[in-house]
């Protein structure tokens, strides 16, 4: 088939597809518009494929993984896209959703999974996310091991972000999904558990990983993933914004004082996103000093 016969077959599908190269080495990306959604994809090697849909100036990063019969989506993404990331999958891989790994209870993460169950798949995540009322088929309570021929995927119960979140790992690609435990551009909410548990186990996933292993977070900037060193870079800049925040708390500032004192504001400039993001800084600080039952 000609190239201009492909484009139009595209077309005719609602799909455009436009090939740039990612800011990620090795991978080469895509920009793929389906049914007027932006997704940007980004190849890991021949079975793992890192996507990220756009929303306004955000990209939200999902996982798909290629098994030897089956497709492994991480994240379902909201219900109102499904049928585009479907459509999405099923041109990357030609193969079915059999799996829906659920990172945590933010939407973006399950918001979709009944659209896939109906369709066949199974919803596999953390036991607390029933107390959510996020439906899942599978439950765990610490850790779970998935093998689907081309990957062993490494499903771990952590106390970031929320008390039903995992790091998903893929052992033999070398990649952790973090899903939002983690911003490459940004600061995080470390959520019920608090700042130095979130930071901790941010610090315990580096820890007992490789310095090769690449990091993908929920939210992202620029940079599709984050390296060792680059993870280690941003936990530094976390762990400095709790400890200033309750510094400068203890003090007698107000909240609104310290998102805006010097060091703070100092300290958040070595982010991607500040220039766009800095106001928000407040609700951050609140979320430091917010009071949390100890593990």
């Amino acid at each position: 088939m000609s190239i201009c016969r492909l484009l139009r077959s595209l077309k005719a599908a609602s799909t455009v597809f436009v090939f740039l190269l990612s800011f990620q080495a090795p991978a080469l990306g895509a920009e793929i518009e389906i049914d007027g959604e932006l997704f940007e994809v980004n190849r890991v090697n021949q079975h793992v494929l890192i996507a990220s849909q756009s929303f306004g100036t955000t990209r939200i990063n999902f996982g798909i993984v290629v098994g030897s019969d089956e497709v492994v989506l991480i994240s379902s993404m909201m219900r109102r896209n499904t049928q585009s990331v479907e459509k999405l999958v099923r041109h990357v891989s030609g193969k079915p959703i059999k799996k829906v790994l659920v990172i945590d209870s933010d939407p973006f993460h399950h918001h979709g999974s009944s659209y896939f169950r109906d369709r066949g798949a199974t919803i596999i995540g953390h036991e607390n996310l029933i107390a959510q009322g996020v439906k899942i088929d599978i439950s765990f309570s610490d850790e779970l091991l998935i093998d689907v021929g081309t990957e062993t995927i490494r499903m771990t119960h952590s106390a970031a972000h929320t008390l039903d979140h995992v790091f998903v790992t893929l052992e033999s690609s070398n990649l952790v999904f973090a899903g939002d435990a983690l911003r490459n551009d940004w600061l995080i909410y470390a959520g019920p558990n608090g700042w130095p548990a979130h930071i901790s186990a941010l610090r315990g996933i580096v820890a007992e990983r490789p310095d090769s292993t690449m990091y993908v977070p929920g939210n992202r900037g620029q940079k599709v993933s984050s390296s060792a060193a680059e993870l280690n870079e941003i936990i530094g800049i976390y762990e400095g914004f709790s400890k200033l925040s309750q510094r400068l708390a203890s003090e007698g500032l107000s909240a609104e004082e310290t998102a805006n004192h010097q060091e703070i504001q100092t300290l958040l400039q070595r982010l991607e996103r500040y220039d766009e993001f800095s106001t928000y800084t407040v609700h951050h600080v609140e979320d430091v000093l917010k009071k949390h039952d100890t593990l």
